[in-house]
């Protein structure tokens, strides 16, 4: 079998049919079995699996909050009300007004 890791050790493919692979720098030759399904699926985390030392380790990263996305971003801004609209245009001029010194 063939595992395919990056520069950090982190799997990121491999190949059971094969035994050998010297077109490609990132592959490594692994006796044993291998695949992505191994360990157990934790709510909120990506499963990452690890070359180390000949062995595959499993390690687990907690997955990012997505951001908005612009039709997210758009309809939160349009669906504000007046006074919500208002008021964040007279804290920003306040904000200004203290920057310049001209109120305390």
């Amino acid at each position: 079998m063939i595992l395919y890791v990056d520069t950090d050790k982190r799997i990121y493919g491999y190949n059971p049919y094969i035994q050998s692979d010297t077109e490609n720098e990132d592959a490594i030759m692994y006796e044993d079995s291998f695949s992505f399904e191994q360990g157990e699926e934790k709510e909120g985390y990506n499963k990452v699996f690890y070359f180390k030392d000949g062995k595959i380790e499993l390690d687990y990263q907690p997955i990012p909050e997505s951001e908005p996305t612009i039709d997210e971003k758009i309809h939160e801004a349009v669906s504000k009300s007046q006074d919500e609209i208002r008021q964040e245009g007279a804290d920003m001029v306040m904000d200004e007004l203290l920057k310049r010194g001209l109120i305390v």
